[in-house]
């Protein structure tokens, strides 16, 4: 009888908000990697998405890896559903997800006087890296450039100055190196790591590492000279990830290193071994193609199998806002990038600084590209593996690597 009178109760509620034209909140469900799960919970608190909007939020943590994930959502795509309703999306499953045609588009959510906020760097990473056949399918909520971090304290002690070309790379690291101490380092293991360092130092040879051309020939002698004419970078960096690298950053063997901006936060949440100098930033070094790095992103996307893809645009919209963008980047370096709006909040905050003064050197360029991103990648690091190792020449790694290129 409970339980008959307590249906009841919820039946005469529910016809009586119907009668009055009062109806729940609409609800979607947004995925995010676990580590933005706090922080995209708080955002949404404290701006009042809720409230202003009348859709209701539930923050998933989606696989964190790129094949985990994709696995997920084509079993879902191809039933016809989604888990998910909004996605941040990184690059490598954007590339992926895009070309499949499994994207809602956005260009409808913004204006001209919205893309006026954006820097020239910025816009052209998302022309490569956002947009597939002139349309946009992914809003990116931050902008991660890869900074050349160096260890200041020790070069004042030793009086010298922090290197701003490739040659002054190898006469400075060889005052540098030591027994157990390298002048510089990377985290480079097959998994992503060594393509990331592979498309850095092409990219400073000028060039794009997937087009297999003479920069790359000359980002990957040059990467091999340093391992073994010149001594000063380690080979057991092939087997090292970024944690590592962090590691030995941080224990005094390693001198400078090509790192990503999350290492800001890696290095303060140590007091006992903080101290500015400790962490100091500089441009990025000048290759045979000029001084370079590239940046990478995560942004919101929307899967067209979503059944609220109104309410989803709404959630992005506002989220990517030039009023809501600074609150979010002053909540948290996820949502950093450099947007005017974003800088003028926030521009001399953090490694913000060093965004801007990236930005404005014009030194950030749009990551490298290929539509098979994930499986060139793989190429690339199995084939400059074996080079880098001694297991094969200079040529056989550029006609190998060409050939597997042309299976793909």
């Amino acid at each position: 009888m409970k339980n008959r009178a307590l249906l009841l109760a919820v039946a005469v509620l529910v016809l009586s908000m119907l009668g009055s034209g009062v109806s729940a909140a609409e609800k979607i469900t947004v995925a995010v990697g676990g580590w933005a799960l706090e922080d995209t919970i708080r955002a949404l608190e404290e701006l009042g998405f809720t409230e202003k909007t009348g859709i209701e939020v539930e923050v998933q943590v989606r696989p964190g890896a790129a094949p985990d994930f994709l696995s997920q959502m084509t079993s879902a795509i191809m039933a016809g559903t989604t888990p998910y309703d909004v996605i941040a999306l990184e690059d490598e499953c954007f590339i992926s997800m895009s070309r499949a045609g499994w994207l809602v588009p956005l260009d409808e959510l913004f204006d001209d006087e919205f893309w006026t906020d954006f820097p020239q760097d910025m816009l052209d990473m998302i022309e490569v890296w956002h947009r597939h056949d002139g349309q946009l399918y992914r809003m990116p909520h931050n902008f991660e450039a890869q900074y050349f971090w160096y260890r200041k304290d020790i070069l004042d002690e030793l009086g010298l100055e922090v290197p701003q070309t490739w040659e002054e790379l190898i006469e400075v690291g060889k005052q540098l190196t030591d027994d157990g101490v390298w002048a510089i380092s990377d985290g480079m293991a097959k998994g992503a790591y060594l393509m990331v360092n592979l498309g850095y130092w092409t990219l400073q040879a000028g060039g794009n590492a997937f087009d297999l051309g003479p920069e790359f020939e000359t980002a990957l002698q040059f990467l091999h000279d340093l391992m073994y004419e010149h001594a000063i970078f380690p080979v057991a960096a092939l087997n090292r990830d970024f944690d590592a690298l962090n590691q030995d950053y941080m224990n005094d063997r390693v001198i400078m290193m090509r790192q990503w901006p999350y290492f800001w936060d890696v290095g303060r949440s140590d007091p006992e071994w903080f101290e500015e100098d400790k962490m100091a930033i500089a441009l990025p070094l000048e290759g045979p193609g000029g001084r370079a790095t590239y940046a990478a992103a995560w942004g919101w996307s929307i899967p067209k199998t979503s059944t609220k893809i109104d309410a989803a645009k709404t959630f992005i919209e506002f989220m990517t806002s030039i009023e809501n963008a600074p609150k979010l980047a002053q909540m948290s370096v996820w949502w950093l990038s450099p947007r005017k709006s974003i800088l003028e909040v926030v521009g001399d905050e953090g490694i913000a600084k060093y965004m801007a003064w990236y930005s404005a050197e014009g030194v950030i360029k749009p990551r490298p590209f290929h539509p098979r991103f994930l499986e060139a990648g793989t190429v690339l690091e199995d084939i400059a593996s074996a080079y880098l190792t001694n297991q094969i020449t200079l040529e056989e790694t550029l006609n190998r690597a060409r050939q597997r290129f042309d299976d793909l």
